[in-house]
């Protein structure tokens, strides 16, 4: 642990040597850096040496230690904390220094353990204060490099109705220094359908699609890329005036986009809004003119080819859920990833061919191979627990029940009498 620096200011010589010599300043976690006899000489050495603690007589000739604490406070960068001692019971003096910031004040002569109690005192404060910066510090850090990250995470609940302009405004002058209400926006509303490269036989992550974007427009303009509640890719593009945000240039990049990946995908573009509400209403124009294409002949042909292998879109699903019913993270996420499908358009896929939502269809397979377990093995509710991806026991039983009616230790028993 770092050392607590301490520095003395005494006019008396023999109580400066005994203030250094006499304490066991290492057994309290602190080190001597400085001392001095010359209270205006001191601001110097103090300035320069920075200590964390600056014990001092309140009384001395060239300058007072109320006067000392005044001109150090003044003039440092880092302020350290001040341990004020005298001879005299002068409440006047000690009412000053405590406004003056001083941490305590002692009387002459110092008992050991007053002082010894102060310095411990004074050395917890500013650990915990120096603690407090470095979390300050790395959340500013970690904010800085994250930037982009907090910035579209705002912009998409603002997008979403979860906060209000005013939040939005003041998230974004944080993060990026300017008053976007000045801004223009375009936004573009891009649902993939299929992310699977035709050409290289592979799944498009969420990621690359990001990266093509920023790629080719993240230069020309500033924006925000975020994913709604729906599942729909949002991308709000900024400009200081609005014939930079280029309508065919928008439509030219969609198209890329179809045939760099070789992805199924539908898009909505908005008009220009200006401000914070334009913002909002550019995002509100373009899901909409997504949801209005949607239902035009030309998209109706990617999508039905979509429909129509529903049932082997599912039928691998449910191969790769009984492969992988002992993962507690299996998730709709992950099947549609195994089928090459957005995760949101696979979810309604399945719930409309299944006949219920796919979380449900998971728990149920999990509860049908546990009865299996619980009949065919002597394997513990916990060991069943691990084989069935539910590894908490108390949620496990308290699903079977749910689902079967009674404990799984009362449904093993019913089968084994039955035998």
């Amino acid at each position: 642990m770092e050392k607590i620096k301490i520095f003395l200011v005494d006019d008396e010589a023999i109580i400066l040597k005994g203030l250094e010599t006499t304490y066991s300043w290492d057994k309290m976690g602190a080190v001597v850096v400085g001392t001095s006899r010359n209270p205006r000489k001191a601001v110097d050495e103090i300035l320069e040496k920075r200590p964390d603690i600056v014990i001092t007589d309140i009384r001395m000739k060239q300058m007072t230690g109320l006067d000392l604490i005044q001109e150090v406070n003044g003039r440092a960068e880092k302020k350290c904390l001040w341990i004020v001692i005298s001879a005299y019971r002068d409440f006047e003096y000690a009412q000053k220094a405590c406004e003056l910031g001083a941490f305590t004040y002692l009387l002459k002569p110092i008992e050991d353990s007053k002082l010894e109690e102060a310095v411990q005192s004074a050395a917890k404060t500013i650990r915990q204060n120096r603690k407090s910066r470095k979390i300050l510090q790395d959340y500013e850090h970690f904010i800085e490099n994250n930037k982009k990250v907090f910035e579209n995470y705002m912009v998409g609940k603002f997008s979403g109705d979860q906060i209000d302009e005013e939040e939005l405004q003041e998230a974004l002058e944080r993060f990026g220094g300017k008053n976007r209400d000045a801004f223009f926006y375009r936004a573009v509303c891009m649902d993939f359908v299929r992310v699977f490269d035709e050409k290289n036989r592979q799944s498009v992550t969420q990621e690359e699609i990001a990266g093509f974007l920023e790629h080719d427009l993240g230069e020309a303009y500033q924006y925000f890329y975020f994913q709604n509640e729906s599942g729909y890719r949002i991308m709000i593009l900024s400009a200081s005036r609005g014939e930079y945000l280029v309508l065919p240039v928008l439509e030219r990049e969609m198209e890329l986009l179809k045939q760099k990946f070789s992805v199924d995908l539908r898009y909505g573009i908005s008009g220009t809004g200006r401000g914070i509400k334009g913002l909002k209403e550019t995002y509100v124009q373009a899901v909409e003119n997504l949801e209005q294409a949607d239902g035009k002949k030309r998209d109706m042909t990617e999508l039905d080819q979509i429909r129509s292998h529903a049932r082997t879109y599912i039928s691998q699903a449910i191969s790769y859920v009984q492969e992988h019913l002992d993962d507690e993270f299996l998730s709709v996420g992950m099947a549609a990833r195994e089928v090459h499908l957005n995760p949101v358009y696979f979810g309604r896929l399945f719930g409309q061919g299944m006949q219920r939502s796919f979380k449900q269809y998971l728990l149920e397979e999990r509860i049908r191979l546990a009865k299996s377990l619980l009949k065919t093995t002597d394997d513990t509710i916990t060991e069943i627990c691990e084989k069935v991806g539910i590894p908490n026991p108390s949620y496990f039983t308290q699903q079977f029940k749910k689902h079967v009616g009674c404990l799984p230790t009362e449904y093993r028993k019913e089968m084994y009498e039955e035998k």
